[in-house]
This record gives structure tokens, C-alpha cells and sequence, in this order.
């Protein structure tokens, strides 16, 4: 029996981090729109495997650091050699499983939405196309975000450009997206597995003045450090 609603993703990578397989899964859009990804070995890599542009993301992190949708703790875990103080959070127990188990010395198994700490943070990192997980409401997770952070500090993300495509699936469904009054880029997508299906959940992609704009109103400033063909980092500072 096909288990609904589990934690797809996080069984995936604790199957690739205990060597019982590659941790492949399906990304299933709620279109009908289905990628199949063979492996979860990328988030595993270290600073050499990370793009370009997230590699440009390490040298700005520094202080207190809340890592967002920490997965297998890539990002937590290159920060914590570096001398930060991190925490990784991810609403997924495997995956956070998977953080503690590799090294990561404090670890939150809860949702970003729900997520609230006793202490504030200098950088906040959403590396790994992480900016998504501002939706379904951006201006509210912006807004929590600031109420979460010490004056002056930094959001570091990176987004897939999402209008960057000829693909006529995508250019539908952001299409579909506007006429129903949702931006362009708001996908909803569920991960399976053989055996599990995970819940539905929003993600959004933003250009670089849709975030600009969404930044302006939270109380933060947006600033493009990097980018490539399909892809940017940005960094959000928080306006004092």
C-alpha cells in the first residue's frame, strides 16, 4: 500500500545517506507534470559541487545562522566549519534526521511558517533555490522573517529564474497560474517515492524584481550579488 503523506523527501535522502540506495524520487506538479530526479546525491555535496553563484553566498554568512529548508545540511554544515553558530530547520523528521546524524549541531525539526525561536539571527539562508519557501504568502514569511532577525541582518537565497523557459508546459501553467491571481511563478508540487507519497506544498520563483518589490514592502532591501542562466543569489538586507 502506497503510504499517502509521508515524508517522501526525507526518506530519500536517509536512503542515500544509509547506503540503501540512490534516494530517487518523482516532483509531480499539480498539473499533472511529472520529473523524475535519480538521485539526492547533490545535497550532499560539499562547497566544490555547489554552483557557482552559491559558493559567492559563503563568504557573506556570519553570526547567528537560521538555515531554511536545511534538507541534508549542506549549507548548515559549511557554515558550521566555518565558525558560525547554525540551526537547521526543515519540517521533514528524516531530513533532519539526516542533518543531526552528519554533524549538525542543532537541529529543528518544524515548518518555517509555524517556526518560532527564542533567539534572533544575523543570516538567514535559503541557498538551494530555498527562496521558494516563501510561498504561498511571501509578504507574511518576509514580515516573519524581520521579526526573527537582528538589525542589519542578511537573507541569503538563491531562485530559479522562472520565466527563463520556451517550454510550452511551463509557459501554460504560469498562464494558468495569473488567470486564477497567483504570480506567474507559484508552482505546487509533491514529492513520491516507490513507496510514499509526501503532502502538497507551494513553492515559488521569482524574478529578481518580484522579489525586489515583495522586499520593499517587509522592510527589507534586495540586492543581486551573483547570477547565471537559469538562476541568481540574492541578498536581503534587513533596513535598520
Amino acid at each position: 500500500v502506497m503510504a499517502d503523506h509521508g515524508d517522501a523527501f526525507g526518506e530519500a535522502l536517509l536512503e542515500f545517506f544509509e547506503g540503501r540506495g540512490s534516494g530517487a524520487h518523482v516532483i509531480e506538479r499539480d498539473d499533472g507534470l511529472v520529473e523524475g530526479i535519480p538521485s539526492v546525491e547533490p545535497y550532499f555535496g560539499d562547497p566544490g559541487g555547489f554552483f557557482a553563484i552559491e559558493q559567492q553566498a559563503l563568504d557573506l554568512i556570519g553570526g547567528k545562522v537560521l538555515d531554511i529548508g536545511a534538507g541534508a545540511g549542506r549549507f548548515a554544515l559549511t557554515a558550521q566549519e566555518s565558525g558560525a553558530e547554525v540551526v537547521a530547520l526543515d519540517d521533514s523528521a528524516a531530513a533532519i534526521d539526516v542533518c543531526r546524524r552528519r554533524g549538525v549541531e542543532r537541529v529543528v525539526n518544524e515548518s518555517f511558517h509555524t517556526y518560532e525561536p527564542d533567539e534572533r539571527f544575523d543570516t538567514f539562508l535559503m541557498l538551494g533555490h530555498n527562496l521558494g519557501l516563501l510561498a504561498p504568502d511571501p509578504v507574511r514569511s518576509l514580515t516573519r522573517l524581520a521579526a526573527m532577525a537582528v538589525p542589519g541582518a542578511i537573507v541569503l537565497g538563491t531562485s530559479l529564474e522562472p520565466y527563463a523557459t520556451d517550454d510550452p508546459s511551463h509557459l501554460e501553467y504560469h498562464e494558468a497560474n495569473r488567470v486564477r491571481g497567483r504570480r506567474g511563478g507559484h508552482i505546487v508540487l509533491r514529492v513520491r517515492t516507490q513507496r510514499t507519497i509526501g503532502p502538497w506544498f507551494d513553492y515559488l520563483f521569482s524574478t529578481f524584481e518580484e522579489l525586489s518589490e515583495l522586499a520593499a514592502q517587509t522592510g527589507w532591501e534586495a540586492e543581486k550579488i551573483a547570477s547565471d542562466d537559469v538562476r541568481y543569489l540574492a541578498a536581503l538586507r534587513l533596513r535598520d
